[in-house]
């Protein structure tokens, strides 16, 4: 993985970069992350706040709270926003959407594969996003077969424990199916927007050039 897939500027080695992203996914508080990746504490939480607002603004983190009295948080993220000392107030939402989505406790491999997707589609955490229309709508498709897939692959494990649970599963897995076509559809509609890369072009060409020397060697022969 790049560094620069965290930040432009910042000399942050991939190890390092890729051990934050498998802590945020699995959940560490920053001081943890310092501890496990050796970056200095500011930063994590620096990155910490760059990666949760990122993942509100491309509407991966979807549900948020303006206040810890708002009605509809649970006791158990009201607890966990008053455990996190000092949150300024234009960020509360940001953490408030973040506890919302760590209580589903979703698999942390899972959700570091989503991330390291999301940040790839997306570019580096200290620079504002700026996709074409087609990239918009493959990042919005993805997302949600990201979700469906989060889902689909809960209620399987519920529907091979209790077989109540096997109508949702079905239920599920056609979703997934559709979410996945819609997903490849926006793959092959960015392929279609955008010219060959400088890189591909130059491949083409040697492999081109091989090709005539072969023809001339056998020629020769």
């Amino acid at each position: 993985m790049p560094a620069s897939i965290l930040s432009s500027r910042a000399r942050i080695s991939a190890d390092r970069a890729d051990k934050l992203l498998k802590c945020y996914a699995a959940r560490f508080t920053p001081k943890t992350t310092s501890v496990w990746t050796g970056l200095n504490l500011n930063m994590v939480y620096e990155l910490y706040h760059r990666i949760r607002w990122r993942l509100i603004i491309v509407g991966y983190y979807r549900d948020g709270a303006l206040s810890i009295d708002e009605l509809g948080l649970s006791s158990k993220a009201k607890q966990a926003l008053k455990n996190r000392r000092g949150i300024k107030p234009d960020d509360f939402y940001a953490h408030a959407a973040e506890v919302i989505e760590w209580a589903e406790e979703w698999p942390p491999g899972e959700v570091l594969r989503i991330l390291r997707k999301i940040i790839a589609l997306t570019g580096p955490l200290d620079v504002e996003p700026e996709l074409s229309p087609e990239r918009q709508s493959l990042l919005k498709a993805y997302i949600r077969y990201a979700r469906t897939k989060l889902i689909h692959d809960r209620a399987k494990t519920a529907a091979q424990t209790d077989e109540i649970n096997a109508p949702f599963f079905e239920r599920t897995q056609q979703a997934l199916q559709t979410e996945w076509r819609a997903y490849r559809t926006a793959c092959k509609n960015v392929e279609r927007s955008e010219p060959r890369t400088a890189g591909k072009r130059k491949k083409s060409t040697s492999i081109s050039l091989k090709s005539r020397q072969r023809v001339a060697e056998k020629e020769d022969g």
